[in-house]
């Protein structure tokens, strides 16, 4: 995967090109992607231009986004709206040691210590507290906290979770 959806066009702002964008991310703060000049505006066909972005900044749940390319409001309402904004995903700020962005963590195979497969995560659910990667095989479906007491390793050369089972965490699981 090299390119990441991070929201959707969903209107003009100003006159001068920028755009409201809507993040399809669980946080909408504009951090992970401050810095980040790569970007792709995709159609709904799945074609799609490269362009760079000039700034982000959020505003009340959403993003104001300028583009390099797009300089007037004429030019967005044409080109932009309606489209989706996706980011080159090693343009991503580095986290520190132990944190992953969620994109990193879709997708990866679930183990428990003993080597046995559970699925892929599938889906991350937010919480207050703790995420919650969603673990399916096929028709089979295991929540998993984030906690330290449960996931044990992530790595992501390997595209591999491990985690610890504790009491009550197979209950529902088919075995």
């Amino acid at each position: 995967m090299d390119w990441v959806l991070v929201g959707y066009i969903t209107k003009t702002h100003g006159l001068k090109g920028e755009v409201k964008v809507k993040p399809s991310l669980a946080d909408p703060d504009p951090s992970p992607v401050q810095g980040v000049r790569r970007a792709r505006i995709v159609e709904e066909d799945g074609s799609s231009v490269e362009t760079e972005l000039e700034k982000i900044r959020g505003q009340g749940g959403r993003w104001i986004v300028k583009f390099k390319d797009f300089k007037t409001i004429e030019q967005a309402e044409q080109n932009l709206i309606g489209r989706s904004v996706e980011i080159y995903c090693e343009d991503f700020q580095s986290l520190p040691e132990g944190e992953f962005y969620w994109f990193q963590i879709e997708g990866l195979q679930v183990f428990d210590e003993a080597g046995r497969y559970y699925g892929t995560v599938n889906e991350i659910i937010v919480t207050g507290s703790n995420d919650v990667y969603v673990v399916q095989d096929g028709d089979k479906e295991l929540l998993l906290p984030m906690i330290d007491s449960v996931v044990k390793s992530i790595d992501l050369k390997e595209n591999k979770l491990i985690f610890h089972i504790i009491e009550g965490l197979l209950e529902d699981y088919p075995v």
